[in-house]
């Protein structure tokens, strides 16, 4: 068999093993992204012990609202808000940034790290709910039963049969940051198709963020600063740069390589991780009824977004509701 023969056999295993590498770059992107949105619960519950989560939360804001504003402000082409999307623009800080996070943050000071990680993980579902409430799209059978079978695992978590008297406070306060970062999916939506993704999280940061930040004004002055640990400051300065500029970054490269259907499947994985982590590192304790409620969230996550995965979706807004960056 001469060269001639040889060549095309060889260029097709080249292109083969240049894919598969493609592939396993891709999916060991996914998985970084996924524990490092798993691993905010429990390195934010090492953090703040020795830092009010509050205070701990302005800093964090602070410094991502400048950030986003010189991102925005170096680049070329950008979009300035429009007078007509000031509401829903003031609408998004407010839900994805200020509710959402104050609710993710006192929520999850207020409970275990497993708890608030299964809680937060079902703001998809919230969206769908909020996504038929406005009218945005109608109820198909598959996403009915998501919808249903992720509350049943809430309920189960929470052990409803006893009227949320086991539920702790952090619990509520971690489904209701759930439900508002729901309603930031829905409110960011229409604001896609005009504004690219980092412009989008510049001007929610720039209303909800700069919120967050001065409401934690108190907290930051009553701190001692002397008291903090390296290890806090390192996670600190991880949470304002891994969980979002990071992990978007990669989560939309994957997507643009892959696709989305096969993309948002990884979001699953965040409760499951998070959960994970908290036992290990934290030592917490599962209760059986969480098993089995956490086992339903997932799936009632499983079904109601593989139920959409037909449907159109752009990079930046899968981005923000599936895998929800804390």
């Amino acid at each position: 068999m001469g060269d001639q023969d040889l060549a095309p056999a060889g260029l097709t295993r080249g292109g083969t093993a240049r894919r598969i590498e493609g592939d396993v770059a891709v999916d060991a992107a996914l998985l970084l992204v996924a524990l490092m949105w798993a691993s905010t619960f429990t390195a934010f519950k090492v953090a703040w012990r020795d830092v009010d989560p509050v205070a701990f939360t302005a800093i964090r804001f602070a410094v991502m609202v400048a950030l986003s504003v010189l991102l925005v402000a170096s680049s070329r082409g950008r979009t300035l808000p429009r007078r007509e999307d000031a509401p829903a623009l003031l609408a998004s800080g407010l839900t994805g940034f200020f509710l959402y996070q104050m609710g993710f943050v006192l929520g999850l000071d207020r409970t275990t790290a497993l708890a608030s990680a299964i809680l937060i993980s079902t703001h998809p579902i919230f969206a769908v709910v909020f996504s038929w409430l406005a009218g945005r799209d109608r109820p198909r059978a598959v996403e009915v039963a998501g919808v249903a079978i992720g509350f049943l695992g809430v309920a189960v978590f929470l052990r409803a049969w006893e009227a949320f008297q086991a539920a702790r406070p952090g619990d509520l306060l971690s489904l209701g940051a759930a439900a508002a970062f729901g309603a930031y999916g829905v409110v960011t939506q229409p604001l896609s198709g005009r504004y690219s993704s980092r412009e989008l999280l510049a001007y929610g940061l720039a209303t909800g963020g700069t919120l967050v930040a001065a409401l934690g004004i108190p907290a930051i002055a009553a701190q001692d600063w002397t008291a903090v640990s390296p290890v806090s400051w390192a996670i600190l300065a991880y949470a304002i740069v891994g969980p979002v500029y990071l992990a978007y970054a990669l989560w939309n490269w994957a997507i643009h390589r892959r696709g989305v259907a096969r993309t948002v499947v990884y979001g699953f994985l965040v409760p499951v991780l998070a959960g994970a982590l908290a036992v290990v590192v934290l030592g917490e304790a599962v209760r059986p009824e969480q098993a089995v409620g956490a086992a339903l969230v997932v799936t009632g996550l499983a079904v109601t977004r593989l139920g959409r995965g037909r449907a159109p979706a752009r990079a930046g807004e899968v981005g923000a509701t599936v895998g929800g960056g804390r």
